[in-house]
């Protein structure tokens, strides 16, 4: 059988179709962030217009990776001095190598129910491309947005670099809640500090938080939570909970026969709780070849997130005061693609080394990094565990 990649990677790669698959959204019933920042190709690396502070420095741990660690390789580092580089490189690893090589010998003995050698090689080829590259830097992406957007900032460690960036979000947009305010506490402030929140961003087209926090905040009883809807995505990475605030009842003050419905001062008494539960693969540290899941939001955090539309207030004197939008995500040129032709967005491929014909390797790079260039347009709940 002496086959070799050289045609199924000219047909997969014909008419830039890596390349638009590599610059295809990912699925928005899936993936979360880009409801709130919405990737923006652009033709520079400079990131400008909102408080924003980057640093890249030395560290030596390992952070995020494809979840395919045998022979995968990805990289971060600093890159025109705003965006950060994500890159991924992985072959086509053994096992499933010799998975390929027994359906390959069943097409050649016409077992395979009229499917070709190249039906299974092209499909082995696309397969490795989508999910051990491109996958791997949409999670990637994925992961720096949800951060940013949870928790104001990024701390990322891959690779001997780490990434560290402070979006300035405001003191009053954070609160911390301890010991019985915390979110599973017998006083919990979520009501109150949701309304809070509310408030800051000036209406939130989202309130996100992990699976595991939303379940804690609806088993709470002292939040009177009546559930109105309660839905999954399709893979069940996104949970939308539509809740209302059940009054509570007591007794009449006058020693009557009966019961009141009891005042409170949390204006807010109903919400669209997000669940995120979607998690990215590292390889693990402590165990060469095993790979661990990491979640795109922390537990134990609430994120109320405001509309990403830009506004004009008028000040008393008329002079207009403008208010700039959320942000997005920034999606950079890269080298690679600039040299073969491609000006914007992410670049990828699939070759085979001159040297091994029968080997082939996916290859895909980004440079992006998130932008918030309003942090007033957040406001996050912290908790106590």
């Amino acid at each position: 059988m002496n086959l070799t990649w050289a045609q199924v990677i000219a047909s997969l790669s014909a008419g830039r179709a890596l390349i638009q698959i590599a610059n295809t959204p990912p699925a928005a019933a899936e993936y979360l962030g880009g409801r709130f920042l919405p990737r923006v190709q652009r033709p520079d690396y400079d990131i400008a217009g909102g408080q924003i502070e980057i640093r890249s420095v030395m560290a030596g741990h390992v952070g995020m990776d494809s979840a395919y660690p045998q022979g995968s390789a990805i990289q971060l580092r600093d890159y025109g001095h705003k965006t950060a580089k994500l890159a991924q490189a992985i072959e086509l690893g053994e096992e499933p190598a010799r998975n390929l090589q027994k359906l390959l010998l069943l097409a050649q003995a016409g077992q395979a129910q009229g499917r070709s050698v190249q039906d299974f090689m092209g499909e082995a080829g696309l397969n490795l491309f989508t999910k051990g590259v491109v996958q791997s830097l949409d999670d990637s992406a994925e992961y720096l947005t949800m951060q940013a957007l949870t928790r104001g900032k990024i701390d990322w460690t891959f690779n001997g670099r780490q990434l560290k960036v402070d979006y300035k979000v405001p003191a009053a947009n954070r609160v911390s809640l301890t010991g019985t305010a915390k979110f599973s506490g017998p006083d919990s402030q979520f009501w109150k500090q949701l309304t809070a929140g509310e408030k800051k961003v000036k209406g939130s087209v989202g309130v996100v938080m992990s699976q595991d926090t939303l379940q804690v905040i609806l088993d709470n009883p002292v939040h009177r939570i009546e559930v109105v809807s309660d839905v999954y995505s399709p893979e069940r990475n996104i949970r939308t909970v539509q809740i209302r605030k059940l009054a509570r009842m007591v007794a009449t003050a006058d020693g009557g026969v009966g019961y009141t419905a009891e005042t409170t001062s949390d204006q807010r008494t109903s919400a669209t709780l997000i669940g995120y539960g979607r998690e990215g693969q590292i390889i693990d540290p402590t165990t060469p070849g095993e790979t661990i899941g990491v979640q795109m939001v922390p537990d134990n955090v609430v994120a109320v997130i405001g509309r990403n539309t830009s506004n004009e207030l008028v000040s008393l004197n008329g002079t207009p005061l403008p208010q700039q939008a959320l942000g997005y995500y920034h999606v950079a040129p890269t080298v690679e693609g600039t040299w073969r032709g491609e000006a914007l967005g992410r670049w990828g491929r699939i070759y085979s080394p001159e040297n091994n014909p029968y080997l082939l390797v996916g290859e895909g790079v980004e440079n992006g990094l998130p932008v918030i260039r309003n942090g007033e347009r957040l406001f996050i709940i912290e908790s106590e565990a």
